[in-house]
């Protein structure tokens, strides 16, 4: 959001029904939320919530990839391959896992891409460099990468190949079980070599994902959709939720924003600006987040303690290069 909305006092009221619906045990034991923030923003980006605290930075995701990348084509000379190494993309600053639950987007951007995501600057555009390793690994490489073969020009190729001699290293003193229970009840497994890279945002996502399953049934939010939804339709826009405009099967066919697609994302930014549909999701997410974090404590701290362990290794790998 840009700026406080001009329909101050039906804010005002819609905050006022969320503090007056968040007593202990209303909504049939809906958590206490306390006053709802009026964010000035809506950009995802901007998002803070709790277990944003069980995620590493951009940095320390970065620190690890480049230390696997550096291991894993150290370790492919060192077999006598030299073709086609991998490469490291440059550091974008973005976060692996982005808070994308409330469907915003600047209104600034909507009015020029629609739902669609601005052009990436050149910086972060690093895909082409690793689509095109991907299209060039050969056979051999693919075999010793992962292992398949246990010799090559009469050395022995390490157990998991190059990738797996990386993730060890990464990963030593704290490495992982080949399968763990998430905070959302579901199992999840890597296989003999473990979680490395994304083992944190995986954890991270299945808590968010059982968090906001409960913030979509909770009475405040389905108000504040509601409320969406009757803007919408002032606007000439029959959307029965957030989620059916921005998932319209005409967005996703063009490649370009038409001007009914622009139309409609303004129209929509717009009126979660008016009911602070931003500010009511946040406030609901933090509370559930909460109560998952309790119940869920135990893999979530192990996550984050491993991954601090994982980037003290790669640092450590990144200097002795």
């Amino acid at each position: 959001m840009t700026g406080l909305p001009r329909a101050v006092g039906a804010t005002a009221l819609l905050a006022l029904a969320m503090c007056a619906c968040s007593s202990p045990g209303a909504g049939g034991g809906e958590p206490e939320i306390g006053s709802v923030p009026t964010p000035g923003h809506l950009d995802a980006a901007q998002i803070t919530t709790p277990l944003d605290a069980y995620l590493p930075t951009p940095e320390e995701n970065y620190t690890l990839k480049k230390a696997r990348v550096l291991l894993v084509n150290a370790c492919m000379r060192g077999l006598g391959y030299a073709q086609n190494p991998q490469p490291l993309a440059r550091f974008s600053g973005k976060p692996y896992l982005e808070h994308s639950e409330f469907l915003v987007v600047p209104i600034a951007q909507a009015e020029k891409y629609g739902y669609k995501p601005p052009p990436a600057p050149d910086r972060e555009k690093g895909s082409g460099a690793e689509s095109l390793y991907a299209k060039n690994v050969t056979d051999v490489q693919g075999d010793l990468l992962s292992g398949r073969v246990s010799t090559f020009n009469g050395k022995k190729v390490p157990a998991g190949g190059c990738e797996g001699e990386a993730l060890r290293t990464i990963t030593a003193g704290a490495a992982t079980s080949e399968e763990v229970t998430l905070p959302d009840g579901s199992a999840a497994g890597a296989g003999k070599g473990g979680f490395g890279e994304g083992f944190a945002e995986m954890v991270v996502a299945s808590a968010r994902g059982k968090a906001m399953a409960e913030v979509r049934e909770d009475s405040r939010f389905l108000d504040a959709s509601e409320r969406w939804s009757d803007c919408m339709k002032k606007q000439g826009y029959d959307y029965d939720s957030p989620s059916s405009a921005w998932n319209e099967k005409k967005w996703s066919d063009a490649t370009r924003a038409g001007k009914r697609e622009i139309a409609v994302a303004v129209a929509d930014m717009g009126c979660k600006k008016k009911v602070n549909y931003l500010g009511v999701g946040i406030a609901l997410e933090t509370a559930y987040e909460k109560q998952v974090i309790e119940e869920s404590a135990e893999v979530l701290e192990d996550a984050k303690d491993k991954t601090a362990r994982w980037i003290e290794n790669a640092n450590q790998a990144i200097e002795a290069r």
